[in-house]
Order: structure tokens, then C-alpha cells, then sequence
């Protein structure tokens, strides 16, 4: 791995790469409260065959983070800048995680021309919300954002490292010990630890989630498109029961050879079943 910092948009970024430059560019968004650093577990697999590039988003990992909070369509700029800086000209691929996956699907439809392929890893956008929602999550959001409440501090290492188990049991202690480094940084020095992500990002988003907007967009999508899922993550039960899988892949034309189940795995597939998805993600961008 290698990296680097650009300025996007403002904000220093921090940029993790692998494989040869001369390789098939593949550009790979991380998940809400994770980084682009975690993808590594992936790159035994992936790097031989493309050079590929995932950004922290801002307020994560080692990249600046925005005073004034963060706003969705904020990461489709981003990504536009990011692309734009690796692959000013032709269409692009694209593979997301989570949060990450909805930038890039939602990416792919308001800019179809530049995008050949597109994958998302356990991102199918939001649970629906309802117009009853909107005067508790604009109060809620009132009172965390002039709270200013502070990250939360960890006495000792081994107290963040058992908080990162408790929100993710099924990852190999190998994995909890250096998401403690990825995710993590030493705070004064008393051996406390922090997480490096913004706590902002924990607020209320107070404007609701258009289930509609979304899928208006995605009928704009003209790339090639891919699912994975996780077999026992909760989003796949949730979006499984809510009908909303049969619904994305029919509004994004996913087809039967392109929506792929990782097998013994959580959320967090990427690293709890690197070889897995990474096979995955081959078979999708080579097929």
C-alpha cells in the first residue's frame, strides 16, 4: 500500500493505492465510520490485476475534517474531484461498501457517462422514512449539533479494542487489533485512545430519506451494475423482507450472474471474508 494526500475540494485527503499504476484503474468508497485503509485485506487478490485507489472520506481516517458537518451529495462531488484527478477521461469502475455503495450507485445514475461498471458491497440505500419522522429528527439533530459533544475517549487501547469487538464479534482477533491502528489514534499521554472519525458524523441527519429519489436516480444508471451481499448481515435480512432486493434489482437491471451472496459472513465482508468478496469482485469486473 501506498498513499498519498490530494486536496478535494478544500479538504486534504488522504489516498490509499495499490497494485502497478498501468494496471485498469478500480476506485473502491469505504463505509460509514470505517476507511479506505480496511480494503487491504482484499488486495492479495485484486492488486495483481488493477490499480486500485480508495480515498478516506472526509471526516475518516487520516483524511481533514469539515467543521461545518457533512451533507450526502457532498460525496458525490468529492468523488467527481477523485475521478477526475486519476481518470480525467473515459468511464470508470467503481465498487462501494455500505455507505460507500450508495455513493456509487447513486454516482453512477446522476453521471452515467462516466461510469462503465459499478458494484456495490451491502449498500442498497436507506430504510424508508416517514413524514412523522421529520419534527424529531429536525429536534434531535437541533440538539446534538449544538451540544458539541466530544469524540468519546478510551482509557487504554485494550478498552477501544474491545469496544471494536462488541460492534464486530465475528472479526479474527488479528483484524480487531489492527483496526485499533486504522481506526484509532493515542490521545495525550496517558495511553488513551480515541476513534479518528469526526464525531459529527454520528449526528442526525434531519433531512428524511426519499426512497423515490433514490430509485429515480438509479433509473438513470446506464453502467453495468452488481450486488453483494452478506448471508447473515442484518441489511440482507432487512432488505430481503422489506422486498427492497428484488426491488433494486430489477430498477438497476442486476442480473443473476452479477448478484453474488458471501457466504459466513456479517457486514463487514470485506474483511471477514476478504478472499471471498474479492473473487467476487473479479468475476464481476472481468466477466
Amino acid at each position: 500500500m501506498r498513499s498519498q494526500k490530494l486536496d478535494i475540494r478544500g479538504l486534504q485527503t488522504h489516498v490509499q493505492e495499490w497494485g502497478e499504476s498501468s494496471l485498469p484503474k478500480l476506485f473502491m468508497l469505504h463505509g460509514w465510520m470505517d476507511c479506505g485503509a480496511t480494503y487491504k485485506y482484499m488486495m492479495p487478490y485484486l492488486s495483481q490485476h488493477y490499480h486500485v485507489i480508495a480515498p478516506d472520506l472526509p471526516g475518516f481516517g487520516e483524511t481533514e475534517h469539515e467543521s461545518k458537518g457533512y451533507w450526502f451529495p457532498d460525496y458525490i462531488a468529492d468523488l467527481e474531484v477523485l475521478l477526475d484527478h486519476y481518470s480525467p477521461t473515459g468511464k470508470v469502475n467503481l465498487v462501494g461498501h455500505s455507505m460507500g455503495g450508495n455513493i456509487v450507485l447513486m454516482y453512477a445514475g446522476i453521471r452515467p457517462d462516466r461510469v462503465a461498471r459499478v458494484l456495490s458491497l451491502e449498500g442498497l440505500g436507506l430504510p424508508p422514512s416517514q413524514p412523522s419522522d421529520t419534527v424529531g429528527k429536525y429536534q434531535q439533530w437541533l440538539r446534538e449539533i449544538l451540544s458539541d459533544q466530544p469524540s468519546k475517549v478510551y482509557p487504554t487501547a485494550n478498552m477501544l479494542k474491545h469496544s471494536i469487538y462488541k460492534g464486530n464479534p465475528s472479526l479474527p482477533d488479528h483484524i480487531i487489533e489492527e483496526l485499533a491502528d486504522l481506526w484509532g489514534k493515542p490521545v495525550g499521554d496517558d495511553g488513551a485512545y480515541m476513534l479518528k472519525h469526526d464525531h459529527k458524523h454520528r449526528y442526525t441527519n434531519p433531512i428524511r430519506y426519499h426512497v423515490d429519489d433514490a430509485t429515480e436516480i438509479w433509473k438513470s444508471v446506464t453502467a453495468k451494475v452488481g450486488l453483494v451481499m452478506a448471508d447473515s448481515s442484518m441489511l440482507y435480512q432487512k432488505y430481503g423482507a422489506a422486498g427492497i432486493l428484488d426491488e433494486a434489482k430489477a430498477t438497476l437491471s442486476i442480473a443473476d450472474d452479477n448478484y453474488y451472496l458471501v457466504e459466513n459472513s456479517n457486514h463487514m465482508l470485506h474483511m471477514e471474508q476478504s478472499e471471498q468478496t474479492a473473487k467476487h469482485v473479479l468475476h464481476f469486473f472481468t466477466s
